[in-house]
């Protein structure tokens, strides 16, 4: 076989492999809301449009941020197929919102539950509708561990047991009458009321689904139920800890909801109080 012939053979072989090996590169970086535009003013119902990809993905999420960065973050809508190019992420119907400068998230979750967030701010203009007014900074919360604290029955001793403070927003790791652990959570929103009682954590798991009327969020981590649909669990959608943002769930943040899940065990006791 001629030298030209073998080189010939050879670039072949060489295009053949590159157009087998070669993919298209994901466009994570062009990640974001296509439409409606930064600084837009909108009314009525209106098509979010947008690209939402990477190499790992889980879901895309898209919350709306009243009264801008560091409001309360309402859930709008998600999704668990990559968006590649900017396509309608669905259909938003903007007169169930109040007035005011807000931001739209969209969130592109990956593995491990990490995630890459993208902001467009916007202006809701529907006629007759309220202005979104922020709510009162809550007052001083006592210290950790001052004696006005919880006023009711604590555990045995050494006993590990479970507070949530709803009015504080906070919720605490016991064993006795000794704190061992405290992460400001988020219970449930007005209509979605987190029950007071005392219960016992029945079942856990390391990642499950939650679906309900609004919502449907897969991969939710370090979960343990305590009575029915109540568990506590790690939210990865939101970060308005301190602010009841839930639909009666309490939320933590995934590091100390993993934290709190190796600490507890089936049975343990959880007391749950205004």
């Amino acid at each position: 076989m001629g030298r030209n012939k073998r080189w010939g053979l050879g670039i072949v072989f060489l295009l053949t492999w590159l157009a087998l090996a070669w993919t298209p590169a994901r466009a994570q970086d062009a990640n974001g809301l296509t439409s409606p535009r930064a600084g837009a003013s909108l009314s009525g119902v209106v098509t979010v449009r947008g690209i939402a990809d990477h190499p790992t993905f889980r879901k895309w999420q898209v919350d709306l941020v009243l009264g801008g960065e560091g409001g309360h973050a309402t859930f709008l809508a998600m999704g668990e197929e990559p968006v590649l190019a900017s396509a309608p992420l669905f259909d938003w119907d903007t007169t169930r919102y109040p007035n005011g400068h807000h931001l739209l998230r969209l969130r592109v979750v990956r593995d491990r539950l990490d995630y890459d967030e993208y902001f467009t701010p916007i202006i809701l203009n529907n006629s007759g509708a309220p202005v979104y007014q922020p709510p009162p900074t809550p007052e001083p919360e006592t210290a950790f561990g001052e004696k006005d604290g919880p006023r009711f029955s604590r555990g045995a001793d050494g006993e590990r047991w479970i507070e949530v403070d709803i009015s504080k927003q906070r919720l605490t790791a016991w064993e006795g009458d000794n704190p061992v652990f405290q992460v400001v959570v988020s219970t449930g929103k007005p209509g979605y009321r987190t029950l007071p009682g005392t219960f016992s954590v029945y079942r856990k798991y390391e990642q499950t689904r939650m679906r309900g009327a609004d919502y449907d969020t897969p991969d939710v981590p370090w979960t343990m139920y305590y009575s029915g649909g109540f568990a506590i669990h790690g939210a990865y959608w939101h970060n308005n800890f301190g602010t009841p943002v839930s639909h009666g769930c309490v939320n933590l943040p995934v590091p100390q909801s993993k934290q709190i899940f190796q600490w507890a065990d089936v049975g343990t006791k959880v007391v749950v109080h205004e």
